[in-house]
């Protein structure tokens, strides 16, 4: 897995070096709806934030390639009521996230391009915590996310990105959702994977 994130990343260097004269750039902030699906019946939602930065380079009319680099939280936030207690469980998620998106634009006149966006992404998780609380009151101490080999998830993910938006003049809009594909438990008998609805604005230069 390591190999592949560090061949993403050579493709994306090389391919900004030999299209330099052509590509534009992008920063982007967005708020995510983050969940986690996976064997658990209990499912909840964590909104957190993305921030980053993405290279729109042209391929044949119409058709562009649009890496990226983010930096992204994930998680869930989920309740339940047992035995007249109020449980809370909290989990948040953040990985540097490579993704690689294929786009097709449709400009609408000189100031408005509709678009829409597809493809893989590469995350490597950073850093993260899972927390409980019993009628808001903490239980323990936060559980390390991403901890040595055999403990914690796995710092590796994968998945697919669907998206739309607008560019009005330099102005982005849009919206994804990422489809976790790889199982990041660390326990192959119990599956948890990644999912994220998120609104993102941006500028263009």
């Amino acid at each position: 897995m390591k190999k592949i994130f560090l061949m993403v990343a050579v493709m994306i260097a090389a391919m900004s070096a030999s299209l330099a004269q052509d590509f534009t750039m992008g920063a982007r902030l967005g708020m995510n709806v983050a969940n986690i699906t996976g064997d658990s019946d209990i499912e909840g939602s964590n909104m957190s934030f993305n921030a980053g930065v993405v290279a729109c380079f042209p391929l044949v009319d119409n058709v562009f390639l649009e890496p990226g680099l983010y930096f992204s939280v994930k998680g869930d936030c989920h309740k339940e009521k047992v035995a007249g207690d109020n449980y809370k469980y909290v989990t948040n998620l953040s990985y540097l996230e490579i993704p690689i998106n294929g786009v097709y634009k449709y400009e609408v006149n000189s100031n408005l391009t509709l678009r829409g966006h597809f493809g893989p992404y590469f995350g490597f998780g950073l850093f993260g915590s899972s927390k409980a609380k019993v009628n808001g009151d903490k239980v323990g101490d936060p559980v390390k996310a991403f901890a040595s080999k055999g403990h914690g998830y796995d710092v590796f993910d994968i998945g697919l990105n669907f998206g739309a938006g607008i560019e009005f003049s330099a102005c982005y809009l849009g919206v994804q959702y990422g489809l976790g594909l790889k199982n990041f438990s660390g326990d192959s008998a119990y599956k948890m994977r990644n999912n994220v609805f998120s609104v993102d604005f941006g500028i263009n230069f």
